[in-house]
């Protein structure tokens, strides 16, 4: 299960110093928006020195500035990286031109440009362990306003999900800028789950927890998953009743998916 995924710039020490005790699902450090050109030196050194100690975290992402991967990829081979984050994807080239520098390495698509969902039919085949939505660059390349429940943006961000599930990778909701919004967070995280994320990645570790409760079933889903299950076992029916509904065989796989 991944629910969180916290975005660490390595431009900021404090920050990164930080990232080993942060208990999130995944950590992605980020060397692309949030480094500057004059700070990119001193920040994958920093990556290099932390990346050798160990985290709570249980994933460990970084992303990738594409120009520089050669730099990247010469600074952090042999460290532990779970995946590598590939910034606005536009098109498949974008993804082997990553594969080919770093072979094996488990990648991740952003998407964030109008290309990116347009051609997220090809993209989604690539070979990814998942897809992201990157709202902020997303909304400034359609030159959309922001709407109330990410009405300006709804259809890309449920064609993200339509087209990881349609592969079978991992589809995270993109960042929530306000981090002292919690009302207004909890709301677009709950959101995000119904249009089926798998999760959020955040910018701020006071999200984390509740991300992970927004994304995790709720007590209600588990007495009915369980239920479910108990309904359908040792039995051949197509149809059975739980608690006054009729459930079907596809519930039961739904059941599941929430007892993990």
């Amino acid at each position: 299960m991944l629910r969180s995924a916290l975005f660490i710039p390595c431009a900021n020490p404090k920050a990164m110093a930080k990232a080993a005790t942060l208990a999130c699902d995944a950590l992605i450090f980020d060397l692309e928006d949030a480094v500057g050109d004059s700070e990119r030196d001193s920040a994958l050194a920093r990556l290099a020195e932390t990346l050798a100690g160990s985290f709570m975290a249980k994933m460990v992402l970084v992303r990738i500035h594409p120009q520089y991967l050669g730099g990247i990829h010469n600074a952090l081979a042999g460290l532990r990286i779970d995946g590598l984050v590939i910034p606005k994807v536009n098109g498949v080239a974008d993804i082997t031109g990553v594969a080919h520098v770093w072979p094996n390495m488990p990648l991740w698509a952003m998407i964030e440009t109008a290309q990116g969902v347009a051609n997220l039919a090809e993209i989604a085949t690539a070979g990814l362990k998942g897809l992201i939505a990157g709202p902020n660059d997303l909304r400034k390349d359609l030159r959309s306003r922001s709407m109330k429940d990410r009405a300006d943006i709804l259809f890309a961000l449920s064609q993200i999900v339509l087209h990881a599930r349609a592969n079978d990778v991992i589809v995270l909701d993109g960042v929530y800028n306000a981090f002292r919004d919690e009302a207004g967070f909890s709301a677009e995280c709950e959101q995000g789950r119904s249009l089926g994320f798998d999760g959020k990645t955040l910018i701020h570790p006071v999200q984390i927890a509740a991300c992970e409760m927004a994304f995790s079933p709720s007590e209600a889903e588990l007495a009915w998953a369980r239920s479910v299950v108990a309904a359908f076992e040792g039995s051949a029916a197509g149809v059975v009743s739980v608690n006054g509904q009729m459930v079907e065989r596809l519930h039961l796989e739904q059941a599941k998916v929430i007892l993990g």
